[in-house]
């Protein structure tokens, strides 16, 4: 992929967009900013940015015909917000009304506007406030124009007195232009109202600019159809008009003036709860009933993905933001930028739900993982991020846990148990195998990886490797049907083996369940956890609640699952990259109820287990494996699971002569302190032994000769570890241990 793609992740994103009230808006006041100052409290903030906006506030705040309401997306539930009465209360509760006094140089143009209507009136406000030389021109004895027939004379006279009264400008009442070449001015802007003089400029203007096709000459405002309201914005947009004509000659006009905002439509997809009753708006405006008005304001602006993504809350950053850090993270300017999104897309779980949330598909799953392989290629990727991963990947398709079971030469289906569901608890790969076998003899097994710890690391090449192999097997067996127990390899394979058929195991327990699975529920309630990697699988999440009901159990629904199933914290590997947002999610997820969690992933239910959340393994129920509170193995013994599966499937195993694996054990005493945070660290035992064993080869260590203790650091892969131990009569004693990324120089040279 090239830089620029990842720009195009976000082009459907329409957060940050219009929303549908400003794009009906005539003015185009920034309703979510305004609302926001309300809804605190904070009227004279408020009333500032719409005073900025509108220009005449206590005008525009008695006239304006809302139209804005007839789009308001509150309105399929209750009642549109009633932006004018919250408009009025901002001018009446406002404690600091005073216009601005803009301090700028006087400019050396004159500008001649005819008619002191609102858009004449608005058109001078602009251009003397930027110091120009304004001169209007009103054939009546005051200005107003059509406000006479809308609101009492001294309401927009003072109005029109407050708003100038830091403007110089000239008004000349009662003076009718006959012909605009009498005007001696740089330009002139004609606003003469309904069924004023047009001079005969209004054929061939430009609708956009407002330019007429007499050069220096504009024409706006109700006299070519626009409301009170849209006369206003006629002489704001004419303003930008005029001085970009005065500064370059041009009379297209500035095209952010003029262009439209449609309405997109995905704003009416999003949510909507009536939480805010609607009150009466009727009479004059009371604070308490302005507040709880605004309130019922959605600010509407889409914040799906986010909303189930816990890396968008964590970094509080949307998709827009995300990319723009990612591609500064891909290419950084030296000593201008850094790669300031590393750790943010190693972060990522991998899990797919923003995607799911958004109205438009769009795929930060994706986007991170393309990220992360980018920065592999490069060779800019933090290796530990991901060593501890890859080097459990790499054990478990090595010849101490690699298992390939194959009763004949052709096997009609190769039952695929994964990496992980063996080193959770070897009997859940036992006993569903020998249910297999029941159903079909001439069923295979192979125990291995399927390669995503080098996908989520953006290793491409290692992926294929390993997958190739799986490919390799696949064929000397004659292509059988693959049984998965696994639903991140079925989603694995959906996306880089799609050439090979596959059944979920729980697809086959549903359709050949057993009498004596059933009533072990007792009419209890459980609490499904679909796998994040299950989202598009509804057959596989159906199976599992049929089971369940089988079994005799009750289902009450955790608030996401089906398509919007959450991570548990394990997928992507985050935890080196942050193992905070670990600790985080995990909490949350456990959280919700206090049911007994039933999942079909045996990550996510060691991982809730470790937390303390009493969860089960479906094949746990089904084969009556575990008990709902039995603990996560720690990291090393998942890798003695692994073994002890091989060796318990050996007498059957043909891969590399079917050799038993012993382990070598070293004698070493750990406290269950240290146990911990060997599992917080993603320490191993026998990185642990590694050190030991080359301190007392090498004798490089450090003694500590009031304790006794010893002192060591061996660097394995991207990390260096680093052990204290005592010696004992029969071993060891760890003390502490700890690890960092940082490789130790001595005498010029790396050492591990």
């Amino acid at each position: 992929m090239e830089i620029d793609d990842f720009k195009r992740y976000t082009d459907g994103c329409f957060r940050g967009t219009f929303p549908p009230c400003m794009c009906e808006c005539p003015l185009g006041v920034d309703i979510r900013s305004f609302i926001d100052k309300v809804q605190k409290g904070n009227f004279t903030t408020a009333y500032r940015l719409y005073r900025n906006q509108v220009l005449f506030p206590r005008i525009v705040s008695m006239i304006c015909n809302q139209p804005c309401k007839a789009i308001c997306i509150r309105k399929a539930i209750d009642a549109p917000v009633d932006m004018q009465y919250i408009e009025r209360a901002c001018v009446e509760f406002s404690r600091d009304k005073e216009p601005i006094d803009y301090n700028v140089p006087k400019k050396n143009h004159s500008i001649a506007v005819i008619g002191a209507g609102l858009s004449g009136m608005a058109c001078a406000l602009k251009l003397a406030s930027r110091r120009y030389d304004v001169t209007v021109y009103e054939r009546r004895d005051a200005p107003g124009g059509m406000l006479s027939g809308l609101l009492p004379k001294d309401v927009y006279l003072s109005e029109f007195e407050h708003e100038f009264k830091y403007v110089s400008y000239n008004l000349v009442l009662s003076k009718e232009i006959a012909d605009v070449s009498e005007l001696q001015a740089d330009v002139v802007y004609v606003a003469t109202g309904v069924g004023g003089n047009d001079f005969g400029l209004r054929k061939e203007m430009n609708q956009n600019s407002l330019g007429t096709k007499k050069e220096g000459v504009f024409l706006g405002g109700s006299l070519i159809g626009a409301t009170p309201v849209e006369a206003i914005e006629h002489g704001a947009r004419v303003s930008q008009s005029i001085e970009k004509y005065v500064k370059v000659g041009l009379m297209d006009g500035v095209p952010e003036t003029y262009e439209k905002h449609t309405v997109n439509e995905n704003y009416f997809r999003l949510s909507v709860t009536p939480d805010f009753p609607k009150e009466s708006t009727q009479g004059e405006p009371d604070r308490d009933k302005v507040i709880a008005e605004a309130k019922r304001c959605l600010k509407c602006d889409c914040a799906r993905c986010r909303d189930g993504c816990d890396l968008m809350q964590s970094f509080n950053k949307y998709p827009q933001r995300i990319t723009v850090d990612v591609v500064a993270t891909l290419h950084p300017i030296e000593q201008l930028t850094k790669r300031v999104a590393s750790r943010l897309l190693n972060t990522c779980n991998q899990c797919g739900l923003c995607k799911e949330m958004c109205p438009e598909d769009v795929d930060m799953e994706d986007c991170l993982l393309q990220a992360r392989r980018y920065l592999f290629k490069d060779g800019v990727l933090p290796a530990a991020f991901h060593d501890f991963w890859l080097r459990d990947m790499e054990f478990a398709n090595s010849e101490q846990a690699y298992t390939l079971v194959q009763p004949g030469k052709n096997s009609r289906y190769l039952f695929f148990p994964g990496c992980q569901l063996g080193a959770s608890d070897p009997n859940y790969v036992l006993n569903a195998y020998a249910f297999l076998k029941k159903i079909c003899d001439n069923t295979s097994l192979l125990a291995g990886c399927c390669g995503v710890p080098a996908d989520w690391a953006g290793d491409e090449m290692l992926r294929d490797k390993v997958q190739n192999n799986i490919l390799h097997e696949w064929h000397n067996l004659g292509e059988p049907v693959m049984i998965m127990a696994c639903p991140t390899c079925l989603k694995t394979f959906a996306r880089y083996l799609p050439q090979i058929e596959t059944v979920s195991l729980y697809d086959i327990m549903v359709k050949h369940a057993l009498p004596q699975w059933k009533g072990k529920g007792g009419g209890n309630t459980v609490s499904v956890y679909d796998p994040c990697s299950s989202r598009y699988d509804s057959v596989m999440q159906r199976s599992i609640r049929k089971l369940l009901h089988w079994v005799g159990y009750e289902i009450e629904e955790l608030s996401c699952h089906g398509k919007e199933a959450q991570c548990c914290s394990f997928g992507g590997h985050i935890h080196a990259a942050n193992p905070g947002q670990v600790r985080k999610i995990t909490a949350k997820r456990i959280m919700e109820n206090d049911n007994l969690y039933v999942t079909y992933c045996s990550n996510c239910r060691d991982t809730f287990a470790a937390a303390g959340k009493e969860c089960s393994h479906i094949l746990d129920i089904v084969f009556g494996t575990g008990s709902p509170g039995h603990c996560a193995p720690d990291l090393s013994q998942r890798r003695r699971n692994r073994v002890e599966l091989k060796n318990k499937l050996l007498p059957k195993a043909v891969k590399e002569g079917g050799k038993v694996i012993k382990e070598e054990i070293i004698s070493l005493n750990i406290s269950p302190g240290l146990k911990k945070k060997m599992n917080e660290h993603l320490i191993l035992e026998e990185d642990i032994y590694a050190v030991i064993e080359h301190c007392e080869k090498t004798g490089n260590k450090l003694i500590n000769r009031d304790t006794g203790e010893f002192t060591g650091h061996l660097c394995q892969g991207a990390v260096t570890f680093w052990v204290t131990y005592t010696e004992e009569e029969t071993g060891y004693m760890l003390k502490n241990v700890y690890s960092h990324r940082m490789k130790i120089k001595e005498n010029g040279n790396e050492r591990s």
